[in-house]
């Protein structure tokens, strides 16, 4: 759809965080959905508004409009209700995930360099959390698979084969285990929002 949707995208950030701080995702929200839809109303962002409208004057509907997909804005993201509803209660900056995430389409990746941890033992939980809230981001879950997490743990070089498991096990405020897959529970969410401010900043 577009030739250089990723310099789009920035634009789409940089506009939307000149926006008041409470009103930055929805602003971010009508943006990407002028992105995603070539025949979609002008967003109006003038000085004196407090909010970005859409073509009829209303504020931008609720829901995080779109993910990318292969460097171009697809799909509807899948009931992201609860990921806005995450994004909000904790005063998540619009930038901010793209600055940790790279959405593409049903997945995404953890970008961040410097986890900001030394041991391995904190990096793993670190990185828990952070694909935890990619599941809630792609999903209506917190979710993450365990063999996500040994993937990811083992491309920042933080596996610890012989205690893996007794990691998550010691973490049982934050992870609850379900089969095959952790879940994030409320406190575990909160510390996730916080990583992801810190890596972000």
């Amino acid at each position: 759809m577009f030739e250089n949707v990723a310099e789009h995208i920035d634009e789409a950030v940089r506009l939307a965080e000149r926006c008041p701080e409470k009103y930055q995702i929805p602003c971010f929200q009508a943006l990407i959905g002028v992105l995603a839809q070539s025949d979609a109303p002008p967003v109006s962002l003038s000085p004196g508004n407090s909010h970005a409208a859409n073509g009829n004057g209303d504020k931008p509907t609720a829901g995080l409009e779109n993910d990318i997909s292969g460097g171009v804005l697809s799909r509807p993201a899948p009931s992201t209700d609860r990921a806005l509803v995450f994004l909000e209660q904790h005063q998540i900056p619009s930038g901010s995930l793209s600055r940790v995430y790279h959405l593409d389409g049903n997945s995404y990746r953890i970008i961040v360099k410097d986890l900001r941890e030394k041991t391995n033992s904190k990096k793993q939980v670190k990185l828990a959390l952070l694909l935890g809230v990619g599941g809630l981001l792609l999903g209506e879950q917190p979710v993450f698979s365990k063999e996500r997490l040994i993937e990811t743990c083992r491309e920042y070089g933080a596996y610890d084969a012989p205690n893996f498991a007794s990691h998550m096990k010691k973490q049982r405020d934050l992870f609850i285990s379900q089969g095959n897959e952790w879940s994030l529970t409320v406190p575990a969410q909160q510390r996730a929002a916080d990583a992801i401010k810190d890596l972000a900043a």
